[in-house]
Order: structure tokens, then sequence, then C-alpha cells
């Protein structure tokens, strides 16, 4: 057990200890509106989660993971969020009937 914790960068620990604490108010905050925003939040947990479990096993696997699934698809998501956030902005929805 000690030397899981000798592999382990504390930094990467306490990002992803941030990160998954940080789940719960965005969970709770959770709208449609603002899914693509959780969704990139969510994938930017498991890149953390990713970088601190490639040193123990699995290093290649995880650290395409890491940077093809969690990096590069939360950045993705927070493209399509600003997307349709300027979207919804610039194109209000009208009411039926008028």
């Amino acid at each position: 057990m000690a030397s899981i914790f000798a592999t382990l960068s504390p930094l990467t620990v306490a990002v992803a200890v941030v990160g998954l604490v940080g789940i719960v108010p965005v969970a709770i905050q959770y709208r449609e509106r603002s899914r693509w925003f959780a969704v990139g939040y969510g994938l930017l947990v498991v890149a953390a989660l990713a970088t601190n479990l490639e040193d123990l096993f699995l290093g290649d696997l995880l650290n395409a993971t890491e940077h093809a699934v969690g990096l590069m698809g939360a950045g993705i998501a927070f493209l399509v969020a600003a997307y349709v956030h300027r979207k919804r902005e610039i194109e209000p929805e009208v009411p039926d009937g008028g």
C-alpha cells in the first residue's frame, strides 16, 4: 500500500480529489441548459483519475484515455456548450403563435 502512495504525485492526487468533490455541486446544479458544461467537467475528472491510475497499471491505455477521452473530450464538450449557449443568446426561442 505504501508503494502505491509513493508512486502517485501529491499534485495529481489533489487535482483528482478536488475534481471528485466538485462533481457534487455540478450534479446538484445540473440543468438541461448546462448539460454540456457538466459533460465537460465530468470528462476532466476522467482525465484526472486516468492521470493517477496510469502510474499504477495499464500505463499506455490510461495515458491515451487521459488525453483522447478526458482532455480532448472535455474540450469538445466545452466547445459545444459555448456554441449552444451563444446560439441560445443570439436566436432566442420565439413562443408559438407569435
